[in-house]
């Protein structure tokens, strides 16, 4: 693989597990497991609320998004960890870690790939 078929890989990864993540948390707390109606909105907002901060930036394909975004992927890793725990949620855990797993590998490739790229166009342009 070339080095813009890499970018192109990792961007796709990184989507594919942001978005993932993010739809398959808010299915699970508000179709498939929801907590208690009091609960509802404090679980969407700590568990989905860190989510939307990229948002803007991966869907621009902003390195610097990518490159604080591997970040927030290991917390969502440790979150799925501590569902996984818990035989009620392991489900939900299991599907957690494997897409922030996704999430994390695609930030890592397109980071390392596309800081590669624009370093070789900024020293070809001195």
């Amino acid at each position: 693989m070339n080095q813009s078929q890499l970018i192109k890989l990792g961007r796709w990864l990184t989507l594919l597990g942001y978005f993932s993540l993010l739809f398959g948390l808010f299915a699970w707390h508000l179709l498939i497991e929801p907590p208690a109606k009091h609960l509802i909105s404090i679980i969407i907002f700590f568990q989905l609320g860190p989510l939307m901060l990229p948002l803007f930036g991966l869907l621009n394909g902003k390195l610097y998004t990518h490159a604080w975004s591997m970040y927030l992927a290991i917390f969502y890793f440790v979150i799925g960890v501590w569902y996984a725990g818990h035989d009620e949620d392991l489900m939900i855990g299991l599907y957690v870690i494997f897409t922030s797993l996704v999430f994390f590998t695609g930030t890592v490739v397109y980071t390392r790939y596309m800081g590669k790229q624009l370093k070789a166009t900024s020293s070809s342009s001195d």
